[in-house]
């Protein structure tokens, strides 16, 4: 993946914002006969779109407000993404305790709206809801529990081990069809001529230089940064949304073998089996104040420990020092206002041509899950302006860039080729696919293809993703390429080779070296900023 191409000539469409809503558009644009080139002001992914449960999902509790089509097309998004990226996105059960009327009539529904789940020859199949009763349904509560349900609903959904590496894999799948993007590039405002909006002027964060790049159309695809990049440039103001959605992540030691979920008056949460942890989470609650000092403080941290420890009936309270770490984002939703839990998650268009302005759209709110779909429908939006022809969609039935549907075929390939611990050669093979021979091939010394941390990841894997996938700061690699820094502070042994690593590939100096060990220190230090009440 080259950075430094070119950024200063005309496309067909600037998509602006690299999380996942700009990476499958820019892969439905490319694949379809489309010159494109996206930008992202931080790292690829790094906004909202890392700032998830690692669910592909229906949207069971969209159903309270009958929101029918959002889950019909969640739940044939999800089909589709397992059969696209099987490496990353797999069926995996939750257990729903004490169900009453409501959540079995919905459950009902659930399996109804996705009667095509196992279709098209599918290998990852899903089965139906079941209903589990007595010392059967106790035993897939997690041990922590004082008191486990004695009636629970079993249902599956999808895992995605690695929302971050599946972003980045649809920006491959993009630039595998002549694509081209660019991390830590921030559109300073839009270029206008005659009511027309042409192009963005755009300043590259590592260098300092500024770009003018020109488009047919341009997609604001910037998440909870929407109107701040629209107020930079347009005459009409448009009012930033007094409250967002704070959504955090807590992860902890195991504490379930199966996704058990709890519900409460503060909304719902579940305990996520995730890489040998449990991932806690979500919280939903109102965040008021600008979206670039947003961060998780201490006191979310500790106000979500109560919640969890007031509903979930445990029987030692989950305590601060249980948290390895947390993390989490803001969604940006197409509609706002201080019930944020109850808030549609649909995605919104909006053509400013309707406001007087040509060659802009905006693409606001949406799913993880139905991003892919979303993309389609930018698209066809991005056509009828640009008047191109486009060529046939390929992106629902076409595997992404370096997927397989052989996993495990693949997964003793690489070990037997390469002589890799079985953990090493699992783990490469789902968060690589194919290229997880041309990772192998990256590494040198004696020890380079030795497992660094329980889940067997190598260090070759940090040569890969400065060399062939654009990270140029430390935490592009703990949390985006890799998954090294999502369980706590790897330890300064670890974090010192990484760093040495990093160095020597772009040539930093001793004061960068220690700067970049600061931004990765910073990550394990939580602000201790007051947060919003919850409601």
């Amino acid at each position: 993946m080259d950075r430094t191409a070119s950024i200063d000539s005309e496309v067909d469409l600037l998509v602006l914002g690299g999380g996942i809503t700009g990476a499958a558009l820019a892969y439905e644009a490319s694949s379809r006969g489309y010159e494109t080139l996206l930008l992202e002001q931080n790292d690829f992914g790094s906004g909202t779109s890392a700032a998830t449960g690692k669910l592909i999902h229906g949207g069971l509790r969209y159903l309270k407000k009958f929101e029918f089509g959002l889950v019909r097309e969640s739940l044939r998004e999800r089909r589709i993404l397992s059969k696209i990226a099987p490496n990353f996105v797999y069926p995996f059960p939750t257990i729903l305790p004490n169900p009453g009327i409501v959540e079995r009539m919905g459950l009902m529904a659930y399996d109804l709206l996705s009667f095509d789940r196992n279709r098209g020859g599918n290998r990852q199949r899903l089965p139906g809801t079941r209903r589990i009763k007595g010392e059967a349904a106790r035993a897939l509560a997690p041990n922590s529990l004082e008191n486990p349900a004695s009636d629970v609903l079993r249902y599956f959904d999808c895992l995605c081990i690695s929302p971050e590496r599946l972003t980045l894999t649809f920006l491959k799948s993009a630039m595998n069809y002549g694509a081209r993007a660019a991390n830590y590039v921030e559109a300073l405002r839009f270029l206008v001529k005659d009511n027309r909006v042409i192009g963005a002027i755009v300043k590259d964060k590592m260098s300092g230089k500024e770009h003018e790049v020109r488009a047919r159309t341009v997609v604001n695809a910037t998440g909870p940064w929407t109107q701040t990049l629209l107020n930079r440039s347009l005459e009409q103001s448009v009012p930033d949304p007094q409250t967002r959605s704070e959504g955090i992540y807590l992860v902890t030691r195991k504490l379930s073998e199966e996704m058990y979920l709890f519900v409460g008056r503060h909304g719902h949460f579940s305990f996520a089996p995730w890489n040998n942890h449990s991932l806690i989470g979500p919280t939903d609650t109102p965040y008021h104040g600008e979206v670039s000092k947003w961060a998780v403080s201490e006191q979310s941290i500790n106000r979500f420990l109560e919640v969890i420890n007031a509903t979930a009936d445990l029987k030692t309270p989950l305590r601060r020092e249980d948290v390895l770490f947390a993390y989490g984002g803001l969604r940006p939703l197409a509609e706002t206002g201080e019930d944020t839990y109850n808030a549609s998650r649909r995605s919104d268009l909006h053509d400013h041509a309707d406001d007087g302005m040509e060659g802009l759209i905006t693409a606001a709110g949406g799913k993880y899950t139905t991003s892919r779909h979303f993309a389609e429908e930018i698209f066809s939006r991005v056509v009828k302006k640009v008047k191109k022809k486009a060529g046939p969609p390929l992106s629902e039935h076409q595997l992404l860039f370096g997927c397989s549907e052989n996993v495990e075929d693949e997964i003793q390939e690489l070990r037997q080729w390469a002589g890799l611990d079985e953990r090493t050669a699992d783990f490469l093979v789902r968060h690589y696919g194919t290229e997880a021979r041309s990772l192998v091939s990256e590494a040198h010394g004696p020890n380079a293809l030795g497992p660094i941390n329980e889940r067997g990841e190598i260090l070759a894997q940090v040569i890969f993703a400065v060399r062939h996938e654009m990270a140029l700061n430390v935490d592009d690699v703990l949390f985006r390429r890799t998954d090294i820094g999502w369980f706590g502070h790897p330890g300064k042994e670890l974090m010192d080779q990484i760093i040495d690593i990093m160095g020597a590939e772009l040539g930093w100096s001793a004061r960068e070296a220690n700067e970049q060990r600061n931004r990765a220190e910073g990550h394990y230090r939580f602000s201790d900023k007051p947060g919003d009440d919850l409601q």
